[in-house]
């Protein structure tokens, strides 16, 4: 599927949320994220601002080492060890640095998150059930054994897990990855969280099961009015299956808005970089476009731009500050450049 196509497909298959006159129900404000290190400081998150709206579908994107999910570890206060500053509120209660004790009754209840590795996240001496129910009990310790159990299958059969009284006595190596995924979202909405961060769900996944995993998490999206965060490297997923689109660049958001603006008209040359090395099934390519250079090290930040010493754009401006997020047609973009990107693009446009 095309970049095009799956634009369409989402146009048919999600209700954008406008987010006029509404109260976001996650709030992140100038959120840091410094982990200290023997070769000094590493700065993994730098003031990221992002705000989620009940029932839409907001995408995370960006290379490997961006901040993406630090930034969710550190406002459900999963990272020990890190300095967290800035402000991340729920319904307008601030999470970072809140009680552990708090914060516990609102992590997995409120705010859940679907974690990378099923394997490695999977307690592999419990059977899934028994998980399922330690997820429901540790929020309502009254709920009966049979009663959890009953609930752990009807989970089970939710997430589309056939046999799922079977299963539900089955360890996790005895399922396919696939399957596994299945009971991380399943554990996830145990509780019926009003916010669901999903981290790469689809990794390592074979294609036609990663398509079945989104059209899982469409469907529970709308069928319990969540608010999704997604996270992901894949920008053909982000265009089938979410309303707005952050994209992150060496712990900061670099450009931000709805997902058709965005994928038009990108203002930033590393959005612009991302879109390039879709493959597309119209055009092509002896070569695969990439992007050159590496990911900058958040030891090791240059000054300004971090992106500018990858950028075929960069000028000198880029190297003495470092952008704001400012408007660029219909999206935010932290880019001194913007207009010469986007002269470049109706040029090169087919």
């Amino acid at each position: 599927m095309t970049a095009a196509e799956a634009r369409v497909d989402r146009v048919d298959r999600v209700d954008p949320v406008d987010p006029v006159d509404r109260e976001p129900v996650l709030q992140v404000r100038d959120l840091h994220v410094t982990f200290s290190t023997g070769a000094g400081d590493a700065r993994a998150v730098r003031g990221v601002d992002l705000d989620v709206f009940p029932g839409e579908a907001l995408a995370v994107v960006g290379e490997s080492g961006s901040g993406k999910s630090v930034t969710m570890l550190a406002l459900l206060g999963l990272l020990r060890g890190a300095r967290v500053t800035g402000s991340a509120r729920y319904r307008g209660t601030e999470l970072v640095g809140m009680d552990v004790a708090r914060l516990r009754q609102i992590r997995g209840a409120k705010v859940s998150m679907i974690f990378q590795d099923p394997m490695t996240s999977l307690n592999p001496v419990l059977t899934i059930g028994k998980q399922l129910g330690l997820v429901m009990r540790a929020h309502e310790p009254g709920m009966p054994k049979r009663i959890a159990r009953a609930r752990a299958i009807e989970l089970l059969d939710q997430v589309a897990i056939s046999q799922a009284a079977r299963r539900c006595d089955s360890y996790p190596h005895e399922l396919s990855g696939g399957m596994r995924q299945r009971v991380m979202i399943a554990m996830a909405i145990a509780n019926n969280p009003e916010v669901l961060i999903a981290d790469e769900p689809t990794t390592a996944l074979d294609v036609t099961v990663q398509a079945q995993i989104m059209e899982l998490l469409r469907d529970l999206q709308h069928e319990h009015h969540l608010a999704l965060v997604l996270i992901t490297h894949d920008l053909g997923v982000v265009a089938g299956s979410t309303d707005r689109v952050a994209v992150m660049y060496a712990g900061r958001v670099v450009e931000t808005g709805a997902v058709d603006p965005l994928f038009g008209h990108p203002g930033h040359p590393y959005t612009r970089g991302l879109l390039a090395c879709l493959p597309r099934l119209d055009e092509r390519h002896d070569i695969q476009s990439s992007i050159p250079g590496i990911p900058t090290s958040p030891l090791s930040l240059p000054p300004g731009c971090p992106f500018a010493p990858r950028c075929s754009y960069a000028e000198a401006a880029c190297t003495d500050a470092e952008p704001a997020l400012a408007p660029h047609h219909q999206t935010l973009a932290a880019c001194f450049v913007t207009t010469r990107v986007a002269a470049d693009q109706e040029v090169t446009a087919p």
